[in-house]
């Protein structure tokens, strides 16, 4: 594997976030119009699904590499934009100079290539942002790291449920969930203790992010932030998980347990109005799954008023699984082709031969034509 090749897969992972992102915008917007707008479970499965048919698109790419190899389809049934835009372009449905329609087709190549070789000074500036934010996200992630593992040590165990460890802290006060290598973790202010309510819901709320397995998606989306962290799509992703899997988590514990819906919502704003009172939003790390967002930020707001809302209004109509998945089906099939679309082959066809020629036949027709007058 070269830079470039690594470069190219960077940008093609960019790419295909950002159309994963047009294309949940565009079902959220078909979904709010239809009995599953309050499904925050099966929406949250749908986010999940579509992030997986991003990371699986490195495996359909090379599924579609190995199947061309092995001749079960031959070039003219290639679905790359770049070679279907070259053939466009040969039979003159492409109005274009060919000097010019070569400098457009071979622009990724060329900016590529100026990156990995830093060859212009807009090369070097680029990597130097990116490797300054590189840094810092990845310190913040590390430092953020090492504080969780602090409060977990530093408090008291409670109790034990298996591989669940509920701990108390002195240190925080707004109740959370994050994971070890083995051990699953809910820690819990010590102020709890003297409101068992409170104390049951919080845990009832903690248990059910792990059932759904948010803190494995928590964690790998924070993994994932250094690297992406420019990205405005996927930072809509991790926003949306973060509002999703709590509307998710609010309603699957209200149908499991026998929690009142203004219970539950006090419960909510007790928490948060505690946090904010002690100026300690600061002190809600990740990764690591809280059990409310406490912080005088407007998404913070907005994120518990679409939570009350959405207990109020009920737990909405939920489809079983196997409806879920054929709903994620689309997605699957957007994002395949156009992960294979994105892909350009580096081997000479006979169209990138003819355009070579074209070009060249042109730039010593130029150079004659210079040299007469």
């Amino acid at each position: 594997m070269t830079a470039s090749s690594i470069f190219n897969a960077y940008i093609d992972a960019n790419f295909i976030i950002i159309l994963a992102a047009l294309l949940w915008i565009a079902a959220r917007f078909i979904l709010t119009r239809t009995a599953f707008k309050q499904a925050g479970l099966m929406q949250l499965q749908l986010v999940y699904g579509v992030l997986l048919a991003v990371a699986a698109a490195p495996v359909v790419i090379s599924l579609h590499t190995l199947a061309q190899n092995m001749g079960l389809f031959g070039a003219e049934y290639s679905a790359s934009l770049s070679d279907y835009a070259l053939a466009q372009f040969l039979n003159g449905r492409i109005e274009m100079a060919p000097l010019q329609f070569e400098a457009l087709w071979m622009s990724r190549t060329v900016f590529a290539q100026n990156v990995t070789t830093l060859a212009t000074p807009v090369a070097i500036v680029l990597v130097g942002l990116f490797s300054l934010g590189f840094g810092i996200s990845l310190a913040r992630l590390l430092r953020n790291a090492v504080q969780v593992r602090a409060v977990i040590r530093s408090g008291y165990q409670w109790r034990r449920i298996g591989r669940v460890a509920i701990v108390l802290s002195d240190r925080m006060d707004v109740p959370f969930s994050t994971r070890g290598v083995r051990t699953r973790y809910i820690v819990l202010p010590s102020t709890l203790l003297s409101q068992s309510d409170d104390l049951r819901i919080a845990i009832a709320h903690e248990l059910q992010h792990m059932r759904q397995g948010d803190l494995g998606w928590e964690i790998t989306l924070e993994l994932l932030r250094p690297i992406f962290f420019w990205n405005p799509a996927f930072l809509f992703f991790k926003r949306e998980v973060e509002e999703l899997r709590e509307v998710a988590c609010d309603q699957q514990v209200l149908v499991r347990r026998h929690f009142g819906v203004r219970d539950y919502c006090d419960c909510l704003l007790r928490v948060c109005d505690n946090a904010v009172s002690q100026n300690t939003a600061a002190r809600i790390l990740v990764p690591s799954v809280p059990f409310v967002r406490a912080d005088r930020g407007k998404h913070a707001a907005r994120s518990l008023k679409r939570r009350v809302l959405t207990m109020m209004s009920g737990t909405g109509r939920a489809p079983s699984r196997w409806v879920t998945g054929l709903m994620a089906l689309p997605f699957v099939a957007c994002i395949s082709v156009a992960s294979v679309a994105s892909q350009s082959s580096n081997e000479w066809s006979q169209d990138k031969l003819m355009l070579s020629t074209i070009v060249n036949l042109e730039r010593l027709d130029q150079r004659t034509f210079a040299t007469r007058y």
